[in-house]
């Protein structure tokens, strides 16, 4: 039940309410949207009708002539059935001529929950960290911290410029459960080229948070935080978690589920753009295990060179000739949005599976959808993980590569020596899965 919540809560919720019918199995059965979004719909069950997950059905909206689209059942609930879209999107320009159609009240509760939404977080995340930040620390007791950082866009969702005046240099922004163990999501207010550009603002946003969390165990660095902490000359030792055995295992086993998939099943080979990056390397020697070939894609090469490891191949290379003819792909690059310096040289019916920070825009998706190439986010999965508020374009139940080896370090300290194999079979016994899930409609 939880996993069909966070389904359904991947699309952007409109409250816009307008008539619909539906065709499926020689019949038709008008009803009403409940929620609309660029990637689905949330409709309410028609009495006496059961419709099946994974039955595809014609929906025709009868307020916009000749506005028709397919989609599949996602899930149905007991006055819902959840609906994906079936090889197509909304455009904006039709997202808001539904909305036209809607009345005016409708509309004007739409933006006000959105609204009040976004103020209210803004408001906990202000009042967190100002009046309420010694009474969050000593509620929360954290057994460990994710550091994280965020570009213009994800920041806002937090808070404005003019409430950054008010705000410490580094914030409290979500709590975080994963079965008895406590911890917060927590950011410097630096966004991430500045991090980037300045190694000395990276040696501040950590001295602060030992400071702050001097009880920690495990201090969790995302994304391409752990490359900076190296550039300023920083040690990535205890509590400092650098998260590359977490990612490692989350691709590992998502590149296993692709293969699984029968549209795949028959591939020996796949690709990895960003493959000479300080995980991409690993990466790419991790996947021969599962593949003959791994193309490891990256502009940082500056010739053609292949080599055999004990179980497959690795060809390293900048020629995007060699994508034409793979149909698997794991993008690793230090932008979620690089994809569209590879993309034209990718062939129809491809899936990237995106573990990117920050991952591929929703603007980004649409266009290699134009070309039928699929994405899906590689996250992983815990069944007693929690994360609250949600990130920017994740769900909040599912997990961070980067997170995970910090959390099986606080239950396994031994595993943490790089041996792949040992920690792949924790991480396993522990319960934690990689998913390919849809990305955010954000």
């Amino acid at each position: 039940m939880r996993r069909m919540h966070g389904e359904y809560r991947r699309h952007l919720r409109s409250g816009i309410r307008i008539p619909v019918a539906l065709n499926f199995a020689n019949h038709t059965v008008e009803t009403s949207t409940l929620d609309i979004s660029a990637s689905g719909l949330r409709l309410k069950r028609p009495e006496r009708v059961y419709i099946r997950p994974g039955e595809v059905i014609d929906v025709d909206f009868r307020d916009k002539a000749g506005l028709k689209v397919a989609a599949t059942v996602a899930h149905t609930g007991k006055s819902h059935i959840g609906l994906q879209f079936y090889r197509t999107r909304f455009s904006e320009y039709e997202l808001q001529e539904l909305y036209d159609v809607a009345p005016s009240w409708q509309r004007l509760t739409a933006r006000s929950k959105r609204l009040l939404w976004t103020h209210s977080r803004r408001m906990a995340v202000l009042l967190a960290n100002t009046f309420l930040r010694s009474l969050v620390h000593a509620l929360s007791r954290p057994h460990f911290l994710f550091a994280v950082y965020g570009n213009k866009q994800q920041v806002a969702a937090y808070f404005t410029p003019r409430m950054a005046r008010r705000l410490p240099p580094n914030l409290v922004l979500g709590f975080i459960r994963q079965q008895d163990k406590r911890g917060l999501l927590v950011a410097s207010q630096f966004l991430e080229h500045k991090l980037q550009e300045d190694p000395e603002k990276v040696r501040l946003y950590l001295d602060r948070l030992q400071r702050d969390y001097p009880d920690a165990q495990r201090i969790a660095l995302v994304g391409r935080l752990p490359n900076f902490v190296q550039k300023a000359g920083i040690d990535i030792r205890g509590p400092l978690v650098e998260g590359s055995l977490g990612t490692r295992y989350m691709i590992w086993d998502v590149a296993r589920q692709m293969l699984e998939r029968p549209q795949y099943c028959q591939q020996t080979s796949i690709v990895v753009l960003g493959g000479a990056g300080r995980i991409g390397n690993a990466v790419c020697q991790d996947l021969t295990a599962l593949f003959e070939r791994v193309v490891a894609i990256d502009p940082r090469y500056e010739q053609d060179r292949k080599f055999a490891t004990d179980q497959g191949t690795i060809l390293q290379t900048a020629n995007l000739a060699h994508l034409q003819d793979e149909r698997v792909f794991i993008a690793l690059t230090h932008h979620g949005d690089v994809v569209l310096d590879f993309y034209q040289q990718i062939a129809p019916g491809a899936l990237i599976a995106d573990d990117t920070h920050p991952c591929i825009s929703l603007k980004v998706r649409e266009r290699l959808q134009e070309r039928q190439i699929a994405v899906e986010k590689v996250v992983l999965a815990h069944e007693e993980f929690l994360m609250w508020p949600r990130m920017p374009a994740w769900n909040n139940r599912d997990i961070p590569g980067c997170l995970v080896e910090a959390l099986v370090l606080l239950r396994r300290p031994d595993v943490g020596a790089g041996d792949f194999a040992a920690f792949c079979n924790e991480a396993e016994f522990l319960g934690f899965a990689g998913r390919l899930v849809r990305p955010l409609d954000e």
